[in-house]
């Protein structure tokens, strides 16, 4: 899996037509040609010059604007320029990482009250971590969901379940998705989606900054 980390973010919400059917539009975080967009309160990753199911296209993006495309009508979204936006303030918890020389962003997490090491990955669906990590945090996983995950080492035994408490400096999450796959590997907790559709992203100067949404 590789992070795909965020260079901006925005709250703009745009009410559009989409398909004959209204529809609302959050920039949820920009990087350079792809953004993360929230449609109809479902996420999807998109980059420059891909649709979504709806025919959404997502023209360019930058870590400042997102042009996208809805039945040959392009929208520009920006900041500082939302087009029949509802703008929220951002709740004041806040988390600040720093990128590592692996050009990647680290963080302690609290998993139901036990602390570990993570990655931000937004690659990955949900909270992802190995049988042993789940074992040294006290994690029971083998009553969960069975699944399968592809891995670099091939296709491993995997368990579906839900952390009750996932917790990165004051930002605080319940009830969080996650998959315990068999194994030592990841050999890093990744935080992923299920974790960050609760929070927004803003990178800058290899600083990501990741703000609580409620």
């Amino acid at each position: 899996m590789t992070s795909r980390f965020m260079a901006g973010v925005l709250l703009a919400v745009v009410s559009i037509t989409l398909q004959a059917a209204p529809a609302q539009i959050v920039v949820r975080g920009l990087f350079e040609q792809a953004a993360l967009l929230e449609i109809d309160g479902h996420q999807q990753f998109l980059r420059a010059g891909q649709r979504d199911s709806s025919g959404l296209l997502l023209v360019s993006a930058t870590p400042r604007e997102a042009v996208i495309d809805i039945d040959g009508q392009r929208k520009t979204l920006t900041l500082s320029n939302r087009i029949g936006t509802i703008y929220r303030e951002a709740s004041p918890s806040s988390v600040s990482l720093h990128k590592d020389n692996r050009k990647q962003y680290r963080t302690r997490v609290s998993i139901n009250g036990r602390i570990a090491d993570a990655l931000v990955d937004t690659g990955a669906t949900s909270v992802t971590m190995s049988a042993s990590q789940a074992d040294q945090l006290g994690i029971s996983y083998l009553d969960g969901r069975p699944t399968s995950v592809a891995t670099a080492g091939g296709v491993k035994k995997a368990f579906g379940i839900v952390l009750s408490r996932v917790q990165v400096g004051d930002i605080k999450t319940q009830e969080v998705a996650a998959v315990v796959i068999d194994g030592d590997d990841p050999h890093v907790i990744l935080l992923g989606m299920s974790f960050l559709e609760h929070v927004d992203l803003q990178e800058r100067d290899n600083i990501l900054v990741l703000k609580a949404r409620y």
